[in-house]
């Protein structure tokens, strides 16, 4: 049977930077998260005894960037918020939290990863649609994964 489950339930969450304990507050009416970018730099090691291919060695890795999409919520602090981390250019900490499936009841895990807000377009407003926003978090560090509960 299938392990595969639908996206629907998670959340975008960011820290209040609060401590020692710090608060994970989600993004109102977020519709998409995607995490995308990931990659290994590779430095090009060829040399005279490499015959006819090229050799590679992985250097640095880049964990990516998270792009979000959602309803656009004016009065919504956690939206207002991501405007000010633009400006301010802040390091926050955040999370993505996956839904509740099978015994998983609360998450079926959680990344948590430390980000900077590095594209923001709220709100896109057309005639015949919904009120969006949208935006970019460019991660920096190793992201880490906890299975849920």
């Amino acid at each position: 049977m299938s392990q595969a489950f639908a996206g629907r339930a998670s959340h975008l969450q960011r820290g209040d930077g609060n401590t020692p304990t710090e608060n994970f507050i989600n993004i109102l009416e977020m519709k998409k998260i995607a995490r995308t970018g990931a990659k290994a730099d590779l430095a090009d090691v060829t040399n005279m005894d490499s015959g006819a291919y090229r050799e590679y060695l992985p250097t640095l890795l880049t964990a990516g960037e998270i792009s979000f999409e959602g309803n656009y919520i004016a009065n919504d602090t956690t939206q207002q918020e991501l405007q000010s981390d633009f400006d301010t250019q802040r390091l926050g900490n955040w999370k993505i939290q996956l839904p509740p499936f099978g015994t998983y009841v609360v998450t079926l895990g959680t990344w948590s990863f430390k980000a900077y807000v590095t594209g923001l377009e709220v709100p896109d407003l057309q005639v015949d649609k919904e009120a969006t926003t949208s935006g970019k978090l460019t991660i920096t560090g190793a992201p880490t994964f906890a299975t849920g509960h």
